[in-house]
């Protein structure tokens, strides 16, 4: 699985958001995001014609968000298509609402127990404040909540690194040592699979956050936090990875402030 696939949404709402609408980038993302449900069907001759660009700047855009060029693109999306069915499914249920709830309330005490048994959360606080540098590998379905908690500790005068698109393009992680800490978010394990050949030769500690429980994981990570006592991972959008992560994320930064948060007051 190529790794850039998993944030190609992000990627393209990005490219949508930052750029002018008359911007050909703008142009060619606002049309791939108009045809998501029918990507691998384009071809490159129509995106150009209807864009009104050349096929080398559909070929350009391709590669500035991760692929080789618009077939490999479409190759990807047709492979790994499982973002429709991943929000409809959850959201198409009876009783929503009451349903929704009763997870988080689940969740959220099964967290508060496990983070304070475990002491995780002190341990998790004391790696970040020794680290060198921090980094955040991330899929697009965690990025806002780790933005959040980038720029709350700043504050605490921590600076989080993020990385959450153009993986194969950042040279960050190649140049990361054992004095740096580089924490992979991975709810369902699908992006953890992902990235694997991306941090197997990352010489900073590593630590992974996942429901997924396959022991696989343990020959690529220092330390593996699983956000539950069993794996979920075959949950449809679990509420571990939407709300668990800003959860334990939330609690990371009060013990960081309350135990280091010095600067800036």
């Amino acid at each position: 699985m190529h790794i850039n696939r998993l944030s190609l949404l992000n990627s393209l709402f990005s490219v949508f958001n930052e750029n002018p609408q008359g911007d050909s980038n703008y142009v060619l993302a606002r049309y791939f995001l108009e045809h998501y449900h029918e990507l691998d069907e384009l071809n490159i001759y129509d995106v150009a014609a209807d864009c009104f660009v050349s096929r080398s700047s559909v070929r350009r855009f391709c590669q500035s968000i991760g692929y080789d060029n618009f077939l490999d693109l479409k190759t990807e999306f047709r492979k790994y298509d499982d973002q429709r069915s991943y929000y409809l499914q959850h959201a198409d249920r009876p009783n929503y609402r009451q349903a929704l709830t009763h997870e988080i309330n689940e969740m959220i005490e099964e967290l508060d127990r496990r983070m304070d048994a475990a002491e995780e959360s002190e341990r998790l606080v004391d790696r970040i404040h020794d680290a060198r540098y921090v980094v955040f590998l991330t899929s697009d379905a965690s990025t806002s909540t780790i933005r959040d908690f980038q720029q709350s500790m700043l504050f605490v005068g921590k600076i989080i690194r993020l990385i959450s698109d153009a993986y194969t393009d950042n040279e960050l992680v190649n140049s990361m040592d054992e004095n740096d800490l580089l924490i992979t978010l991975s709810a369902s394990g699908i992006f953890a699979y992902a990235a694997r050949d991306y941090v197997e030769h990352c010489r900073a500690k590593k630590m992974l956050v996942t429901v997924n429980r396959d022991p696989v994981f343990k020959e690529y990570y220092d330390h593996v936090y699983h956000l539950s006592a069993k794996d979920r991972s075959k949950e449809s959008h679990s509420v571990y990875g939407r709300y668990g992560i800003a959860y334990m994320f939330d609690i990371i930064y009060s013990q960081y402030l309350r135990k280091y948060g010095t600067a800036g007051r």
